[in-house]
């Protein structure tokens, strides 16, 4: 079963990569230190945080040293073993919902011209409804994904 992470909210960056990666990641900027410490526990979540006093309230968090979101991940990916764990492009970067595919024509009146023009495979966020396919931006996550994981996904 893959980890499942909060990230505090110091850490947006680094929770969209790791939703980037499949990681069921929860991140909102406006929760108290006592809910991220409920939700650690009740869902079995590990807390990523720049803060040293998680350490202590918690067993189940990580220390995350640099500043740097792509150090970060990997420093995550490094810890915590996640090669075998990771499902890339399979949630919601902003909202941390599950994607799905769908077809064109089911979507079509919400895509812009262009992009209907051009794309065929597209996938929605079971939440928040955002649309996803792999334009340009999607070759750029794909490089930045074999970086941190060395080699293909």
């Amino acid at each position: 079963m893959a980890e499942k992470f909060i990230a505090d909210v110091h850490l947006g960056k680094l929770a969209r990569l790791l939703r980037l990666l499949g990681f069921d990641t929860f991140y909102e900027n406006n929760v108290t230190i006592n809910d991220l410490l409920r939700l650690s526990t009740d869902q079995d979540r590990i807390i990523l945080s720049r803060n040293k006093l998680f350490s202590k309230k918690s067993n189940k968090s990580f220390l995350v040293t640099d500043e740097n979101p792509s150090i970060q991940l990997k420093q995550l990916y490094d810890h915590f073993h996640l090669k075998d764990q990771i499902h890339p492009f399979s949630r919601c970067i902003v909202c941390n919902g599950t994607l799905e595919a769908v077809t064109k024509e089911k979507i079509s009146v919400l895509l812009e011209k262009n992009t209907s023009q051009y794309f065929n495979e597209f996938w929605q966020c079971k939440h928040c409804k955002r649309i996803y396919w792999k334009g340009t931006h999607y070759e750029n996550m794909l490089k930045k994904i074999q970086n941190i994981t060395g080699g293909p996904v």
